[in-house]
C-alpha cells in the first residue's frame, strides 16, 4: 500500500517520460494567470510611490505623512494573511482570488476620489485586504499544478510580475499622472483588475477538474505533484493547528524573519525609489520613472535565470532537504549593496548599485517562497507555511515606507534608510543560517 498523497512509482515512470516541456505545455497558462495577478497588484502598488509627490503637494503633505499613507495598505495586508490562508485552506484559490480581487479592485479605484488623509488610508487599508489573498493563493496554486522542480522557476515567474509591474507601467502611469493627473492611474488600475478576474472566474480550475487540461499532463501532474517525502496519513498528524505547529518550528520562524528583511529592503525601493530620484537627483517624474522601469526590468531578467540554475543544480532529494538555502543565502548578503546607494552621486553608479540590489532582493525573496514550499512535508501545509512567510515579511515590511519618510524628514535625507536596509539583510541572512535547517514536518 503506498502512502498519502504518495503515486505509484509506475504512473510517474509512464509519464514522466513523454512530458511536454514546462514552457510548451498547458501549465504555461496558470504560470500567466499568476503572473498577470501581480503585475497588476503591484503596478498599483507603484502608482502611489510614483505619483507621491504629486499628491502630498494637492494635500499639502510632507515625507512622514506620505510614509504613513504608504504604509497603511501594509497594515490590513499583514492582518489579513492568516484569515486569509484558513479561507484558503477551505474554499481554495479560485474562490478566495475572486473576493480578494473585487474588494482590492474597488479600492483601487476608490483611492483616486480620496478627500484627505482618514479617506485615503481607509481606501488603502482596504485595498490590503483584497491583496491579502496574492501570495498564499500564488505558493497553493504553484503547490497544486507544478512539480517540485518546476516550482523554483515557476515561483521566479509569479516574483518576476512584481517587477515587470513596475518596470512596464511605471512610464506609462507618469505620463498620465502629467497628462490627466494623479487620479488616473488608480482607475486605470483597477478596471485592469476586473478584467483580469472574469478571465480567471472562466478559466481557472484545479488539475482535478480542468477541462482543458490534456489528460497525459494532468496524469504527470497528480504523479509527480509530491514524489519525495511522502506525508505521513492524517490519523499521524499531531493535533494541533497548523498554525501552531509550524511556528513551534525553528525552520518556520528562519524563513519567515529572511523574508521579513527582503521584503523591507524591497519596500523601500518600491515605494521610495521614485521619491529619492525626484528629490535628491532632481528629476522630473518621467526620467524617474524610466530610471526606475530600468532597474526593475533588469532584475525580471536576472532573477527569472537564477531561478532556472537553481531548479537545474538541485536534484528532487536536495530541494526536499532545503537545497534551496545556499542560493538564497548568497543573493542576500550580495544585496546588502543596497547600503552603498547613498555613496554615489553619479547617475550611471546609483543605477548599477539600484539594479543589483533590486535583482538580488527580489532572486532571494523569490528563492525563499521556494524553499519554504520545499521543505513544507505535507502538500496540505503549504498555503499555511507561505502564509506565515507572508506574515513575517511583512511584518518587517509594513515599517519601510513609514521609517523611511520619518528619516527623510527628520534627517533631510535617506542615507540612514538605504544602511538600515543592507544592516536587515544582514541579519536575516544570519537567521536562516542558523535556523532553517530542517524540513517543516
Amino acid at each position: 500500500m503506498h502512502a498519502v498523497n504518495e503515486a505509484p512509482p509506475a504512473v510517474i515512470r509512464r509519464y514522466s517520460k513523454n512530458l511536454v516541456p514546462l514552457w510548451k505545455s498547458r501549465r504555461i497558462y496558470i504560470l500567466a494567470f499568476l503572473f498577470l495577478l501581480i503585475t497588476i497588484n503591484f503596478t498599483d502598488r507603484v502608482n502611489i510611490s510614483l505619483a507621491a509627490q504629486h499628491i502630498a503637494a494637492h494635500f499639502s503633505w510632507d515625507n512622514a505623512t506620505m510614509g504613513i499613507v504608504m504604509s497603511s495598505y501594509l497594515w490590513t495586508y499583514t492582518l489579513c494573511l492568516v484569515p486569509i490562508v484558513w479561507l484558503m485552506d477551505r474554499f481554495g484559490p479560485r474562490r478566495v482570488n475572486t473576493w480578494g480581487i473585487s474588494l482590492w479592485s474597488t479600492a483601487a479605484m476608490l483611492t483616486a476620489f480620496a478627500g484627505g488623509l482618514f479617506s485615503m488610508i481607509a481606501v488603502r487599508m482596504g485595498l490590503g485586504i483584497g491583496g491579502s489573498a496574492i501570495w498564499p493563493s500564488c505558493g497553493k496554486t504553484i503547490r497544486t499544478w507544478f512539480p517540485p522542480k518546476e516550482r523554483g522557476l515557476a515561483t521566479a515567474f509569479c516574483q518576476a510580475g512584481s517587477f515587470c509591474g513596475p518596470a512596464f507601467s511605471m512610464p506609462v502611469m507618469a505620463w498620465l499622472v502629467v497628462a490627466v493627473g494623479w487620479q488616473a492611474p488608480f482607475i486605470l488600475t483597477g478596471v485592469i483588475g476586473f478584467i483580469w478576474l472574469i478571465f480567471w472566474r472562466k478559466f481557472y480550475h484545479d488539475p482535478e477538474e480542468c477541462a482543458w487540461l490534456p489528460e497525459d499532463e494532468r496524469a504527470y501532474i497528480l504523479a509527480n505533484r509530491d514524489p519525495v517525502s511522502p506525508v505521513r496519513p492524517v490519523a499521524e498528524q499531531p493535533d494541533k493547528s497548523k498554525v501552531a505547529r509550524l511556528l513551534g518550528q525553528k525552520t518556520m520562524w528562519g524563513v519567515a524573519v529572511a523574508h521579513g528583511t527582503l521584503i523591507y529592503a524591497q519596500y523601500l525601493i518600491l515605494a521610495w525609489l521614485p521619491s529619492y530620484l525626484m528629490q535628491v537627483m532632481h528629476m522630473d517624474i518621467r526620467n524617474a520613472s524610466c530610471f526606475s522601469a530600468g532597474a526593475y526590468l533588469f532584475a525580471v531578467v536576472f532573477m527569472l535565470i537564477a531561478s532556472r540554475i537553481s531548479d537545474a543544480s538541485l536534484t528532487s532529494e536536495r530541494l526536499a532537504r532545503g537545497g534551496r538555502k545556499s542560493f538564497v543565502l548568497f543573493f542576500m548578503l550580495v544585496s546588502t549593496i543596497i547600503a552603498c546607494i547613498p555613496l554615489f552621486d553619479n547617475l550611471f553608479l546609483i543605477f548599477l548599485c539600484v539594479g543589483v540590489s533590486v535583482a538580488f532582493v527580489a532572486t532571494a525573496t523569490s528563492l525563499n517562497f521556494t524553499l519554504t514550499t520545499d521543505l513544507a512535508r505535507n502538500p496540505g501545509d503549504t498555503g499555511t507555511a507561505i502564509g506565515i512567510l507572508a506574515l513575517g515579511g511583512n511584518t518587517f515590511g509594513l515599517n519601510a515606507p513609514m521609517v523611511t519618510g520619518f528619516i527623510a524628514k527628520y534627517t533631510g535625507s535617506f542615507n540612514s534608510a538605504f544602511y538600515l536596509a543592507g544592516a536587515l539583510l544582514c541579519f536575516g541572512a544570519f537567521v536562516s543560517y542558523v535556523l532553517a535547517r530542517k524540513p517543516l514536518e
